[in-house]
């Protein structure tokens, strides 16, 4: 016999395919998922990310396949998943991966389970409705570096702002108009890079 109040939690369950990551044991949904699920939409129609982040992804993987020594790095992106652990399940826009660790064997039709060296990110598909970006990026960041990663870097649109993160170091927060290394003396200008290409982002 399934009772009332058992049918409303039914009705309140949200599909598992709108969830973009889980930390903590924790599922955090896709932007816009609410919507999705109230106008009878899929997660495919809200998982793509927009015009500006994909420029920008495009433009710092150019950069890197013309500069990174193949022998010694992998680059992942398309939203790469991470498998930190039972409760962590995390995605990135750009890994770069040290071959040493991320080894031919560990390739897989399944999520990665050994830590990217540096982790690019743009902005986040996250739903942060019932959060903060600040709680969410700090909490992500520091569980990479849990994990083993040694540098992130934050891009983020709506400042114009890149956040540098190493673990046990003081984070930094610069204009993303300088030239930011990324690694190996691999840098970027995203400011000049959008001026050239007459993008304006307001």
């Amino acid at each position: 016999m399934v009772l009332e109040s058992d049918v409303e939690v039914i009705k309140r369950k949200i599909p598992e395919e709108f969830i973009y990551e889980i930390m903590d044991g924790k599922p955090i949904y896709y932007k816009g998922y609410k919507e999705a699920i109230k106008n009878h939409l899929t997660a495919e129609e809200i998982m793509g990310c927009g015009s500006l982040q994909a420029e920008l992804i495009n433009f710092i993987l150019e950069i890197i396949y013309r500069s990174y020594d193949r022998t010694k790095y992998r680059v992942h992106t398309n939203e790469s998943g991470l498998q930190l652990g039972y409760k962590d399940t995390l995605a990135g826009d750009i890994l770069i991966y040290d071959k040493a660790v991320l080894t031919a064997d560990k390739i897989t039709t399944k999520y990665s389970n050994v830590p990217p060296k540096y982790i690019i990110e743009i902005d986040t598909n996250a739903d942060l409705s019932e959060s903060s970006f600040i709680d969410y990026f700090t909490r992500k960041t520091e569980k990479l570096f849990e994990f083993g990663t040694e540098k992130v870097f934050w891009i983020i649109t709506a400042s114009q702002k890149v956040i540098i993160a190493q673990p046990n170091e003081d984070w930094l927060i610069k204009t993303w108009h300088k030239e930011i290394e990324l690694f190996d003396g691999i840098s970027v200008n995203i400011g000049k890079y959008l001026e050239d290409e007459g993008i304006k982002v307001s």
